[in-house]
């Protein structure tokens, strides 16, 4: 008990960290914008430099913010996915790999059901924009001989993809979903490129052909607010069987 009442110590570079990110989240420093140098900030806070540079690089490594040698310290626009991105050799592991298809058919389920709820024309563009783009790079990649070409050309199918299916979220309107969707890009991303790599040189049944099919099928049935429907091409493209 006597443990648990002891007060906690806070340096100087937390509060000035807090203090910052306060200024951030308020909007009082906007993204993009360079925000005061480090002695500026000391003078501001009432803190030495090192204190200042101590918070600043915390707040670097956070993503929160974005110091340029010769230019100074800029809010960045926060990249959740990115972020996790840089951190993923830590939590992207066998198991989690396991449990992907799992995740997908659950949380972009519930995505597309509120993507057909709540469409609007504009990011139906982009989707369609997906769609076609999609299409145009795997026909590409049956043109090319060139295996590295042919590697590189499959990766910007999956990218393609995976934009595709962060469209849908953006679609959905639903800001946790869409979190929930970002912070797991990186194991869905190598799970959509294993998907890839069993259909797209495996000619038998035209697998490609439907593959580009169940984009599109995607596509219309939100649009057409066919959940049924939406609902199976969606099974179909995350489904990590190979028939």
């Amino acid at each position: 008990m006597a443990r648990s009442l002891k007060i906690k110590k806070v340096s100087a570079a937390d509060l000035v960290c807090s203090k910052i990110k306060e200024l951030v989240t308020n909007g009082t420093w906007a993204t993009d914008q360079k925000i005061p140098s480090e002695s500026e900030l000391a003078d501001t806070f009432g803190v030495n430099r090192l204190t200042v540079r101590i918070a600043l690089q915390r707040l670097n490594a956070l993503g929160i913010l974005d110091t340029r040698v010769g230019e100074g310290t800029f809010v960045r626009s926060f990249d959740f996915s990115t972020h996790m991105a840089e951190i993923s050799d830590f939590y992207v592991n066998p198991q989690v790999l396991n449990d992907t298809q799992e995740y997908r058919t659950i949380i972009e389920t519930a995505a597309v059901k509120l993507a057909i709820q709540r469409q609007t024309p504009e990011i139906l563009g982009k989707l369609k924009k997906c769609c076609d783009d999609f299409k145009t790079e795997v026909a590409r990649y049956y043109q090319l001989d060139n295996q590295e070409q042919k590697k590189e050309c499959l990766e910007k199918t999956v990218d393609i993809g995976l934009d595709f299916h962060t469209t849908i979220f953006e679609l959905s309107g639903n800001e946790l979903l869409q979190l929930a969707f970002s912070i797991c890009k990186v194991p869905i991303r190598k799970h959509m490129l294993v998907n890839a790599l069993k259909r797209i040189d495996n000619p038998a049944g035209n697998k490609s052909s439907t593959w580009i099919k169940a984009y599109q099928g995607i596509y219309e049935a939100i649009k057409d607010k066919d959940e049924d429907l939406c609902f199976k091409h969606l099974q179909h493209m995350i489904s990590s069987s190979d028939h």
